[in-house]
């Protein structure tokens, strides 16, 4: 049975631009939703909700409301949860906020009476807001930050992962370990950063490594990606700190930080150790390969999915709130195998 994500494959378009053909949105040009339209008449796809609905009286109409698509976890994510969706005969449509609290709250005001349920990655809401959206529609947040309200939510291992990649270095003899990413605001929408950070302080204290202020370069946590992770590794580099590991994270931090090491120079891993979190494709082939945490993207959205389910067929109290956090996995790569000699800028 062809799926949604298969569509997009052939049609060489994004699933958000599937997900707008399938459910009659527009701004998508004529040419796009030929294309489309001729991918799915190619792979026989069939949404079968409508039926369903009329038999039921369920909508099964499941909205999925992201920050972006730009940075690779959540176009991965997004991935996993159309795969799911379509195993669990749930259509999906896809908006994206860009992490603002009035475009979360539009989007629920708009679309919240045509849907089933919502998953969401929530960046600006508040506790309240976050309250006021589980009332308006079924919902399940995929967040890091923990409300102050009887909501449904799943979250990575965060702090337990990059507590990980630090002891994974120590154990290769890495001593002067940087980090790549942290925010010191206090901004409860940057949570994912504050407790990665933890975790980075509960790796040193493992191992009896002191935490040395001038090895923590901060980033913000909207921007993540590539080009804050070679400014902050050419901060570092340019500082003549001694140090002989990064761990960055996000991937797209770490990919950047590579960049800027090999422009520097600096060999990796036989000068310093890189590694990351997200566990993306990128990782995977970048030159050397990224060692990085798998923070369980399918058991994300499938742990989400089931909580939404719950929600949307009744079966759970109202004021009810739940917690799932999901497995990690430390995926050793090039990138932290062979050297161990700190590098102090000479």
């Amino acid at each position: 049975m062809s799926t949604m994500h298969d569509v997009a494959q052939r049609a060489g378009v994004s699933l958000k631009t599937v997900s707008r053909v399938v459910n009659g949105e527009p701004n998508v040009s004529e040419q796009t939703r030929q294309k489309v339209d001729a991918a799915i008449a190619e792979l026989d796809f069939r949404p079968n909700s409508v039926a369903r609905n009329l038999r039921t009286g369920r909508i099964d109409l499941v909205g999925l409301a992201l920050p972006h698509l730009s940075q690779p976890y959540f176009s991965s994510l997004a991935e996993e949860i159309m795969r799911e969706a379509e195993r669990l005969g749930l259509t999906v449509l896809i908006e994206l906020t860009e992490g603002d609290a009035e475009a979360e709250l539009a989007l629920v005001r708009e679309h919240g009476p045509h849907l089933g349920g919502l998953l969401m990655y929530p960046v600006g809401l508040s506790d309240a807001q976050a309250l006021t959206v589980a009332r308006t529609v079924p919902t399940v947040f995929i967040s890091e930050r923990a409300y102050d309200a009887p909501v449904d939510r799943v979250a990575m291992a965060n702090r337990e992962g990059v507590r990980a990649l630090v002891g994974h270095m120590v154990s290769l003899g890495y001593t002067r370990i940087a980090a790549l990413g942290a925010d010191h605001t206090g901004r409860p929408e940057r949570a994912a950063a504050h407790l990665r950070l933890e975790g980075y302080r509960d790796g040193l204290r493992d191992a009896g490594l002191p935490y040395l202020p001038d090895l923590v370069l901060e980033v913000g946590t909207p921007h993540w990606n590539r080009q804050e992770g070679a400014t902050g590794m050419r901060r570092l580099i340019q500082a003549g700190t001694p140090f002989d590991a990064v761990v960055a994270f996000a991937d797209a931090l770490a990919l950047g930080a590579l960049h800027a090491l090999q422009e520097a120079g600096v060999r990796v891993p036989a000068e310093v150790a890189v590694a990351g979190f997200d566990d993306t494709d990128d990782a995977r082939y970048a030159h050397p390969s990224l060692t990085s945490i798998a923070p369980g993207r399918a058991q994300i959205a499938r742990e989400a999915l089931a909580l939404l389910n719950d929600r949307m067929n009744g079966t759970v109290e109202r004021e009810s709130g739940r917690l799932v956090v999901a497995d990690h996995q430390l995926t050793v790569r090039e990138s932290t195998l062979g050297g161990t000699a700190a590098w102090g800028g000479a």
